[in-house]
């Protein structure tokens, strides 16, 4: 009996140590991690702009290889540069602009006190709402941006390895599969990742990017400020799954009660914007993503405190990919697909 129990504590402990160390190296490496992540991500970039470009042709001829692939990464960095330029010019503008904003605010507080009779509730609305101080929240944004540019230099170095590994992944798989292991089956394993990478992100390119216009036009109506500006937060929150959207809602609901200082316009362009995010996330985006992740809610919902707490905003976004990877691999292993199986949504797995 004794030792029956010690050999089956030694078999769960091994994998609970590993996933204890794994958790640290994650915590305490990020600030290594978290570059080449995000170097991963430009890479994905230049690959998809890159396939797109090869299926152009000119006078009938397809672009030379190189040429394309210059031509993508031109096309990638150009689009993030002019992406961190708006940023930057948007937020410097709120900070010039913040004192009216602010004193636009304090008026609508006033008029609360007026219409209330309250005396007291202007001082406790200002203490409850003293973090919504636009340019305090303007200053740490433009901060974020900066500390996230600081790490670009790590950024580069980990883009051109992997654009040079890019190349020879191929050729070592072919001599895995010459000694006799079994490439095959990693091979497989690495195209269902990438096929299914590639339709979350493909999809939710597109249905982020229809939310984040439709959104633009309605504040454009509405005559909300820097409406560039939050339609791009609006892309970027909406990759968060559950959260991100009602997220990506209040930020310009809020900043339209220190535009105008009233509560109308919060309510107009709350009500709006996130009557999108429902139709799009729950109508539209289901549909076109169907049912290839095969995960559970429960699982993306654990994976998304879990990733947020260690990693931020990066890891929140990162959140479903992750999960949808961990559940592709753990299906190829016997020893671990029942894991793979109480990760997905139903049950199969392929």
């Amino acid at each position: 009996m004794e030792r029956f129990e010690v050999k089956n504590s030694g078999k769960y402990a091994y994998p609970v140590i590993l996933t204890g160390l794994v958790i640290l190296f994650l915590i305490y490496f990020k600030s290594l991690i978290q570059p080449f992540i995000l170097a991963l991500i430009v890479w994905y970039l230049i690959r998809i702009t890159r396939e797109g470009l090869n299926g152009l042709s000119i006078y009938k001829k397809r672009l030379p290889t190189w040429l394309s692939g210059l031509l993508s990464i031109a096309i990638t960095f150009g689009i993030i540069f002019i992406i961190f330029i708006i940023i930057q010019v948007n937020i410097n503008d709120i900070i010039d602009s913040a004192p009216k904003y602010n004193q636009n605010f304090e008026n609508l507080l006033s008029n609360v006190t007026a219409l209330t009779g309250i005396s007291d509730i202007d001082e406790y609305l200002r203490q409850k709402l003293l973090t919504l101080d636009l340019n305090n929240f303007a200053k740490m944004f433009l901060s974020g941006i900066s500390n996230l540019l600081s790490d670009g230099t790590m950024v580069l170095i980990y883009l051109i390895f992997l654009l040079m590994e890019e190349k020879l992944i191929p050729l070592k798989l072919q001599k895995i599969k010459e000694n006799g292991l079994n490439a095959n089956t990693w091979l497989a394993m690495i195209n269902k990742i990438s096929h299914s990478v590639n339709l979350y992100m493909g999809v939710k390119v597109v249905m982020s990017l229809l939310t984040a216009v439709l959104s633009y036009f309605i504040m454009i109506f509405i005559g909300v400020d820097f409406a560039i500006l939050w339609a791009f937060l609006i892309f970027i929150l909406n990759f968060i799954p559950f959260v991100g959207s009602l997220v990506a809602t209040l930020f310009p609901s809020f900043f339209a009660v220190f535009q105008f200082g009233e509560v109308g316009p919060f309510l107009w362009t709350f009500c709006s914007v996130f009557m999108v995010q429902l139709l799009v996330g729950n109508l539209v985006e289901p549909k076109l993503m169907g049912k290839t992740l095969n995960m559970s809610p429960l699982i993306v919902i654990i994976s998304l405190s879990f990733w947020g707490s260690i990693w931020g905003i990066l890891g929140m976004i990162l959140s479903v990919p992750m999960v949808s990877i961990l559940i592709i691999i753990l299906a190829h292993f016997p020893k671990t697909r029942n894991i793979a199986i109480l990760f997905s949504e139903n049950g199969v797995v392929t």
